[in-house]
């Protein structure tokens, strides 16, 4: 009998504690930036899909539309691939209701790079568009 009454609040416990978890998995601009990087070693487009704004897939199905290719080749092979690579250095999450930043460095690069996020149906996404629009920004502002 007491085990009975010692399970049920146990089974409650471990129920939010294990939606907790899954909540929070991917929960960032961080996590999901890690989530796509091993994606994209693995050359797994769906896993790479999954992570990034619908204005980036748009993005990235322009861009395969005026080379003659699908949107999946683009992302598995044209992509800039990180696999020789180590893991980029990551710092300085910034989090602002829906949007949010993080700066990246690429091996062998010496600048950091504000990458853009969107949080879309309740996940963060990687917004590529954002990030390059920032670029061409930056650019017209050096040739000024």
């Amino acid at each position: 009998m007491k085990i009975s009454i010692i399970r049920k609040p146990l089974r409650v416990v471990s129920l939010v504690l294990l939606t907790a978890l899954a909540c929070s998995f991917g929960s960032s601009p961080t996590a999901t930036f890690k989530g796509f990087i091993e994606a994209q070693k693995n050359k797994d487009v769906a896993g790479m899909k999954k992570r990034l704004s619908k204005r980036s897939l748009v993005m990235v199905e322009n861009a395969a539309l005026a080379e003659s290719k699908t949107t999946d080749q683009v992302l598995a092979n044209d992509y800039p691939t990180v696999q020789a690579q180590k893991a980029p250095e990551l710092r300085n999450e910034k989090v602002t209701g829906d949007s949010g930043t993080l700066e990246v460095k690429y091996d062998g690069v010496t600048e950091w790079q504000t990458m853009y996020f969107v949080k879309e149906d309740g996940d963060w996404k990687i917004a590529f568009d954002k990030t390059l629009d920032e670029q061409i920004e930056r650019l017209k502002k050096a040739k000024s």
